[in-house]
């Protein structure tokens, strides 16, 4: 994280629900200091960040249609003391990149049109490509409950994440999301790839060390994507030091913290499993009984077509096969009233001790199967 910028935040982060007093104790000192030292670019943003937060002290953080007459009126007038006060700063001959990330606030408050707002965005970056504040703030004014639609944010992530390339964009793309996402029903994030934000976690990590922060962000991450896998390491690293930005409350955090404890052994074999049968499958001789494996399973899927409702629907199993062509275990992918019927079906030939299936290449050998019940209409056919 950029110190300038935690400075900034460190400076203006009122504890609790402050009340007017408190504003008007804190504004004045940082009045008193642009006074003091008129040049002072920083001086000037930390007072503009100031007005900023104090004009949604009075519209609050709820929906629009809540916010009282004399509520937008003073959030109003609050912004536009914040943009006076950075116009002013930006006459000033020394810069601050924390001037652009201030003023995208106020774009977002007064409601700026996209394209000004994108203007803008372009002008900070070009200021200062590293500093990310930039590319995340955009991406909540994209959000549908501001200037965007759904899926704007997730795309200019990617775009963003593309135009810089390498693992800088990776990383980027991380810091994005963890703008994104939040201890809510936010959709917005399920249209981000998980993958490449665990890519860019893991470079970001890999570049500048643990941060908790980060870690929590991921946890959160992970628990929306349902990858109680990457979770469960990710909150054992955490402990107990979980983040208030990320997760809002401790309760939620403990209930994600004990749902991925309960999930992820099991997961992380089940993928240990589904690894195997990917190499099976690009080992020699393995597409080739994958196929007759596939072939094999055509009587079953006629047995179980009238019980399962002539169910037609496309499902995976996930089988492992003796060394003499018994199943030693079973299980689908997505159940469906076919998969299910062949599951029952697959145990009691277990019981049996029956080996319905031809010798596999080694023992215990999985198969990730893709059946297809129209397939036992085609034989038929043939």
């Amino acid at each position: 994280m950029w110190k300038i910028h935690e400075f900034y935040w460190a400076i203006n982060d009122l504890q609790g629900h402050p009340s007017q007093q408190d504003w008007k104790d804190h504004l004045k000192p940082v009045q008193s200091w642009v006074a003091a030292t008129p040049n002072s670019i920083t001086a000037r943003v930390v007072l503009a960040q100031a007005y900023i937060d104090y004009a949604w002290d009075a519209r609050g953080g709820e929906t629009g249609d809540t916010v009282t007459n004399s509520g937008w009126k003073l959030f109003g007038q609050r912004l536009e003391q914040a943009k006076a006060t950075l116009d002013e700063a930006s006459a000033l001959p020394r810069k601050c990149p924390e001037w652009y990330y201030a003023m995208q606030s106020v774009a977002l408050g007064e409601g700026w049109d996209r394209r000004k707002v994108e203007e803008l965005v372009e002008r900070a970056i070009a200021s200062e490509p590293g500093y990310y504040y930039y590319y995340r703030a955009h991406a909540y004014s994209l959000m549908p409950q501001w200037n965007g639609e759904d899926g704007d944010a997730a795309k200019f992530a990617e775009q963003s994440a593309d135009r810089v390339g390498g693992d800088a964009g990776d990383i980027l793309y991380f810091q994005i999301g963890a703008k994104i996402v939040c201890a809510c029903n936010e959709p917005e994030f399920g249209r981000l790839s998980w993958p490449r934000l665990q890519k860019g976690y893991a470079l970001l990590e890999k570049q500048y060390g643990v941060s908790v922060a980060n870690l929590n962000r991921l946890a959160l991450m992970a628990t929306k994507s349902k990858d109680s896998v990457v979770a469960d390491s990710a909150f054992k690293r955490i402990g107990d030091s979980w983040d208030k930005q990320a997760w809002t409350t401790e309760v939620y955090f403990n209930q994600n913290k004990t749902w991925a404890t309960q999930i992820a052994p099991a997961e992380a074999r089940s993928r240990g499993i589904l690894q195997e049968a990917a190499a099976n499958l690009q080992s020699e001789g393995g597409a080739q009984y994958q196929k007759n494996m596939e072939q094999a399973m055509l009587p079953l899927m006629r047995q179980c077509a009238q019980s399962s409702n002539d169910d037609q629907g496309k499902f995976e199993l996930v089988v492992q096969v003796a060394k003499d062509g018994g199943t030693e275990d079973a299980w689908p992918r997505h159940p469906t009233a076919m998969a299910m019927c062949i599951l029952r079906e697959l145990h009691g030939s277990h019981i049996k001790k029956e080996t319905p299936f031809p010798p596999p290449p080694h023992p215990a050998y999985w198969l990730d199967l893709q059946l297809d019940p129209a397939a036992v209409n085609t034989a038929a056919a043939n």
